[in-house]
């Protein structure tokens, strides 16, 4: 097998990653007109990423692998450009949070809540690809999608239990009455679990890209999701780990300071 089955895979899953989520961050902040144009094109392109994960859902060439696995990564980009772009959220998304919801699951029943709509758009989703390539040989898209599934909420639940690194400016407006929501520690309980997991997966994806007995597609298939789950992990770390650095859009970013942070420096300047 060539070096290049190996690295080609790797490389193309960092570009999908770096392009995907720097296309849809740019966005923030801009009009609603913008959004409205944007919106529409990533609906486009979920169109015919469907279409494409259609074709090839028999196909086990390492073409259509990439195809797939391309296709599960723009589906996944959809449902992110709702969420985060305001088009697919939930009923409360203008909540203002109850002061006196202040047990653990008062606070994660209402950020259910909020993102709801997105949530059972993903769930529905899911469903979809799953009946598309029922049956079929290539299920390398929907794999793909459930791992940036697994990835985004995995994420999500961290931020609510608590990281170090993590500043509501970092997400749009409309997302920033969840701040209340948020518990404020620098580590917890789940992220263990969560990265012992994440990392357990990437290590099974490893192992089947490179058995002898696999094939190209299987190799290669395995290296996309592996490379889209590590760089998951990377951002996982991230929350947690003393540098005030996260990987946002199109590099990394050191984090704005705190209001504690801000607190601090006005009464030593003062």
């Amino acid at each position: 097998m060539q070096p290049l089955t190996f690295l080609i895979p790797v490389l193309y899953a960092i570009f999908l990653w770096w392009f995907t989520t720097g296309v849809i961050i740019v966005v923030f902040g801009r009009g609603p007109l913008v959004k409205r144009i944007y919106y529409a094109l990533a609906t486009l392109a979920l169109l015919i990423a469907l279409a494409g994960l259609f074709v090839t859902r028999d196909r086990t060439d390492v073409h259509a692998v990439y195809i797939a696995v391309t296709c599960g990564v723009v589906i996944w980009g959809w449902q992110l450009a709702g969420y985060y772009l305001g088009f697919v959220t939930g009923p409360h998304r203008d909540h203002q949070v109850d002061d006196g919801a202040r047990s653990l699951w008062d606070r994660f029943g209402l950020a259910l809540r909020a993102g709801i709509h997105h949530e059972l758009l993903a769930l529905g989703f899911g469903a979809l690809l799953t009946i598309i390539v029922w049956g079929q040989a290539n299920h390398w898209g929907l794999l793909m999608y459930v791992a940036l599934w697994l990835m985004h909420a995995s994420a999500k639940l961290n931020v609510f239990f608590g990281v170090r690194n993590f500043r509501i400016d970092f997400l749009p407006g409309h997302l920033h009455h969840l701040e209340a929501l948020l518990n404020k520690r620098d580590h917890n309980e789940f992220f263990p679990l969560a990265m012992v997991a994440a990392t357990s997966a990437v290590v099974v994806l490893v192992y089947h890209a490179i058995m002898p007995s696999g094939s190209d597609a299987q190799t290669v298939g395995s290296l996309l999701i592996a490379t889209m789950m590590a760089l998951g992990i990377l951002e996982h770390a991230l929350l947690i780990l003393p540098v005030p650095l996260m990987l946002w859009g199109w590099g990394a970013r050191p984090l704005p300071p705190s209001n504690d942070q801000t607190v601090s420096k006005q009464e030593i300047n003062g």
